[in-house]
């Protein structure tokens, strides 16, 4: 029996693809619908067109994330996407014929189907899911069952459950700030669980802003990037069109640079708008965005405000290609794990190809266990202890005003003060995303410089010392 938490894109193409190979595999999640990918827009990026190649997708992937990638990473995932996308297309899903253009991408080779992927992605490895009676159990992880540094199973609120192989995919911890593109469930609990267990946490300071969410009478929606791949121009309140004043890109610029685009441009008290005018067929390339519109009595032709929001975590449980981390028998899948392929900043779409690639290809390795243990970084080690259990709210409130777009020693200190002392042992939710938080700002402190979507006002440059070094967390074990 494998044991695979969560029901996100890696999740679910994992737990299809062991039991085609002939596993017998169990689902756990706290709620069905609850992860990123139920609500992610965009697409999956892949090298599938005439003029494109994993090199380059490749080449894009290093740009964007600006020093920090595992090569080794990112050459696995640009190589094994194309064959990621057609095993789904095998599988029975239909991708919409165009491949769309986002930021940071040199080619168009966003494959997507409507403009809710994820959403697609899910629907249908859920179907695959219930033909191949994979059960799924809806429950809360508590913590992982350990012994002689080996994983043996699970803790739920409501049961145990044994099994030396243990598929983490339990997605980021975005909703952990104030403004958020994500969903309430994504707040960093299995890597909480992980590293209380004794595996390794990595790169927890690059929390990837998004640059377009809205909200129109209290409902929350991203703006997915293709549609400024599609025409759509970013517009001040003077009708002024800001963003090539930040890059010679525009609107093409990777995320971070346009989340802090617009987070200046806040500062100085203008608004934000997307006009969506510049489109071509909106309706008919974008007609989940229509839907919204239309649920709030707004047209196409109206200008949206738009506001950055926490988006995606780079960083997580360190792993090499195989999913594996530092703890034998615990893999991890998705969001959650920190595999190097996005480095400093994530390029867009990069996140349901990397799911779909180490899901599906799990069942080369899960046999096969070889170990890892990086040696790109510093290690901290940090000793159990008790403090501060905020609720969530608390949380996300200090988060976005501390270990937000913009970032100083000042602000982070502040932070790591009102965390300081968090009890690692605890298994409630909000003292894992405590924990979290303070990992988030203590690493963020510790790496005086700006590099991808972590940007230190004090430090507002690059610094060659910290080029490809990782922070690295581990719990100090009695």
């Amino acid at each position: 029996m494998v044991v695979i938490v969560g029901t996100g894109v890696a999740g679910l193409s994992a737990a299809v693809s062991l039991k085609r190979n002939g596993y017998n595999v169990r689902l756990v999640t706290k709620k069905i619908t609850g992860g990123s990918t139920y609500i992610a827009k965009g697409g999956a990026a892949a090298s599938l067109a005439e003029d494109d190649s994993p090199e380059l997708h490749a080449q894009d992937t290093l740009k964007v994330g600006d020093g920090m990638c595992d090569v080794r990473a990112v050459d696995y995932v640009t190589k094994e996407a194309p064959s990621a996308i057609h095993e789904l297309e095998k599988w029975g899903f239909q991708f919409d014929p165009d491949l769309r253009l986002e930021g940071g991408h040199s080619r168009r080779r966003v494959a997507h189907r409507t403009d809710e992927t994820g959403r697609e992605f899910y629907e249908f490895l859920m179907k695959e899911v219930n033909k191949e009676k994979i059960p799924i159990l809806e429950d809360r992880l508590k913590a992982l069952l350990v012994k002689d540094n080996e994983v043996k199973g699970i803790i739920t609120e409501g049961s145990t459950i044994e099994d030396d192989k243990v598929v983490l995919a339990t997605g980021g911890y975005a909703y952990l700030f104030k403004f958020s593109s994500t969903q309430s469930t994504n707040v960093g609990d299995g890597m909480a669980v992980a590293f209380d267990a004794g595996a390794l946490l990595g790169d927890m300071e690059f929390v990837q802003f998004h640059p377009t969410v809205t909200s129109i009478e209290g409902e929350v929606f991203l703006l997915t990037e293709t549609l400024r791949g599609e025409g759509a121009v970013l517009v001040n309140d003077k009708g002024e069109r800001f963003a090539f004043n930040y890059d010679k890109r525009g609107e093409l610029a990777p995320r971070d640079v346009l989340s802090r685009a617009i987070y200046d441009q806040y500062n100085k008290g203008n608004k934000v708008f997307m006009d969506l005018k510049g489109i071509k067929g909106l309706e008919d390339k974008f007609p989940v965005l229509i839907s919204f519109l239309k649920r709030h009595n707004r047209t196409s032709s109206d200008l949206l405000q738009v506001f950055p929001g926490a988006h995606f975590v780079d960083g997580g449980v360190r792993v090499n290609v195989r999913g594996e981390t530092t703890l034998k028998g615990l893999y991890a899948i998705g969001e959650v794990s920190d595999s190097g392929l996005h480095g400093a900043n994530r390029l867009a779409s990069n996140s349901l190809i990397e799911g779909l690639v180490f899901g599906m290809n799990l069942h080369r390795y899960i046999d096969e266990w070889e170990g890892f243990y990086p040696e790109d970084g510093t290690v901290v080690s940090l000793t159990e202890w008790k403090g501060r259990k905020a609720s969530i709210d608390e949380l996300r409130e200090v988060n976005w005003n501390n270990v937000g777009i913009v970032r100083n020693k000042e602000k982070l200190e502040k932070a790591i003060s009102y965390y300081k002392g968090v009890d690692t042992s605890s298994s409630c939710e909000e003292s894992k995303a405590s924990l979290i938080s303070y990992l988030t700002a203590y690493s963020a402190l510790m790496r005086d410089e700006s590099r991808g979507n972590h940007f230190r006002e004090d430090f507002p440059f690059h610094k060659k010392e910290w080029e490809g070094k990782r922070i690295y967390f581990r719990i100090a074990k009695n």
